[in-house]
């Protein structure tokens, strides 16, 4: 849009310029072929060879864009062309003198002699000449003819201008705009006029030949330009962006090398490279907290529950008092919490150990399935497992993985929902739909379900056991087997999870 208004701009003036300059020279051809017709006598039935030559001299599409007009000595029209009849007579417009030097004069101003001629006439035979001065011999005698040239010059001024006996003026004729030149010689004279409009309208095709191929050249050089400069400057920030896309807990210690760059870019990729170094400090020292953590707590709790069940061992008929089995429900469910922390931070650190291998994922769904009947209370469960479903992983993280979705769909369904699993293969993977009911869910929180430590009301209670850990440990682990686990649109009273696993 820039470009073509610029263009646009510029054709203007260009035009506008065009127009004074194709003007101001019809205005010297005219004044150029009136003084011709006034100084050089031609017969009447000429009139129509000498129109066709002046058009041609004025650059005029034919003759009838011409007026031509000689006048006699005596005032009356020597010859006119036949238009003048319906034209404005030349003695009624508004003529405007033309004065300028002489192109033809020599460096030093001095014009030299020429021949007597009919302009001779109108102007004075005898020159001003001092008080005393002799006049000039007769014509017979050239003897001090070179003295007496030699005088005049000496008499003309430095940069002597000669008035210009030729006069323009504007009419209109028809509806069309008309420039004439008058040219006068004493009492005789001649009056050259052209069609302005036609002369302006043939000027205008022409110029609008040329730009439908320069306009169109001209945006296509300009768009070509316009992108591979864009290009040129924007790879930088092309190159900052790959790298951003390219950026992995695993790719942290990747930077951009910023040689060569401009200084704007280079500030740019400096800025870049600080914030992923303290980035990368910030994740390993997150993931190194988590990962010792949880294995500090490991070994604690271990030794604990064993005392509490050797405890609950020695108790007299075996009958373990209720605080001792509560202690012990407690200290197994902070060594579920650990055992899944560690391996949420090996996930993030990408050292996620997995023994691959072929897995039946229907066996898996099947056994899950069969399981979770026994731990329904009210609820229906309705599989439909297809067969023969292979993909390739460790087999144990795959069962963590699927214990998680169907204990998460039965923990938290309403107690007379029914609980749907469909397994089945698509082109390129395995998927799987876990669909359980549930009380009315906020949208806000259906964002939040994959946050770690997240349990949202009015599961946020300790009436249903969990950690706000599995389905944000069961995603990493798909995702760890190339696979992934999102939550997908559904109704409000609904949860549908949905895990796809390359094949």
């Amino acid at each position: 849009m820039i470009v073509g208004a610029v263009l646009s701009a510029v054709l203007m003036i260009g035009w506008s310029s065009v127009q004074q300059v194709e003007g101001s020279r019809l205005n010297d051809r005219l004044c150029m072929e009136a003084r011709r017709l006034a100084t050089q006598p031609f017969e009447d039935e000429a009139l129509a060879r000498l129109e066709a030559d002046v058009a041609l001299k004025l650059r005029l599409g034919s003759a009838r864009q011409l007026l031509l007009r000689v006048d006699a000595a005596s005032g009356s029209p020597a010859i006119a062309s036949a238009g003048w009849r319906d034209a404005p007579a030349p003695d009624s417009l508004n003529w405007v003198a033309v004065a300028r030097q002489d192109a033809h004069s020599p460096p030093d101003n001095r014009r030299p002699e020429r021949p007597p001629g009919p302009l001779d006439s109108s102007l004075d035979a005898t020159p001003d000449r001092p008080p005393g001065e002799p006049a000039d011999p007769p014509p017979g005698n050239r003897r001090d003819e070179p003295n007496r040239a030699r005088q005049n010059d000496a008499r003309q001024p430095r940069g002597f201008m000669e008035p210009e006996r030729c006069a323009l003026a504007s009419f209109n004729r028809h509806g069309d705009n008309w420039r004439a030149a008058r040219y006068t010689v004493g009492a005789a004279g001649s009056v050259v006029a052209a069609d302005l409009t036609s002369s302006q309208t043939e000027l205008q095709s022409a110029v609008q030949r040329a730009l439908l191929w320069m306009v169109p050249l001209a945006l296509l050089l300009t768009a070509v330009g316009a992108w591979t400069l864009a290009s040129l400057t924007t790879r930088p920030v092309n190159r900052l962006r790959m790298a951003m896309k390219r950026m992995t807990p695993q790719a942290l210690d990747q930077r951009l090398p910023s040689k060569g760059e401009d200084r704007e870019f280079k500030a740019l990729i400096g800025d870049y490279n600080t914030m992923l170094a303290r980035l990368e400090v910030s994740f390993h020292q997150a993931s190194r907290f988590s990962a010792d953590a949880a294995h500090e707590l490991k070994t604690p709790l271990t030794i604990l529950q064993g005392q509490l069940e050797l405890a609950m061992g020695r108790t007299e008929n075996h009958i373990a008092p209720s605080d001792l089995t509560s202690m012990l429900d407690e200290v197994g469910r902070l060594t579920a919490i650990t055992r899944k922390l560690l391996l949420l931070s090996q996930a993030d650190a990408g050292q996620l150990a997995l023994h691959t291998a072929p897995v039946d994922m229907t066996e898996l769904l099947d056994a899950l399935v069969a399981d979770a009947h026994m731990l329904v209370a009210g609820q229906t469960i309705s599989a439909a497992i297809a067969r023969g479903l292979l993909v390739r992983g460790d087999s144990a993280l795959l069962r963590q993985l699927l214990n998680n979705l169907v204990s998460n769909a039965v923990r938290y369904s309403l107690p007379t929902g029914v609980i749907r699993i469909e397994g089945r293969a698509l082109q390129g993977g395995v998927e799987v739909i876990f669909v359980n009911p549930t009380v009315p869910i906020a949208a806000v929180h259906r964002g939040r379900f994959f946050e770690r430590f997240f349990r949202g009301d009015p599961a946020h209670h300790r009436a249903i056991e969990g950690s706000g850990l599995g389905l944000s440990l069961s995603r990493e682990l798909a995702r760890a087997h190339g696979g992934d686990l999102t939550l997908e649109p559904s109704q409000t009273s609904e949860v549908r999870m949905r895990l796809w696993l390359p094949q």
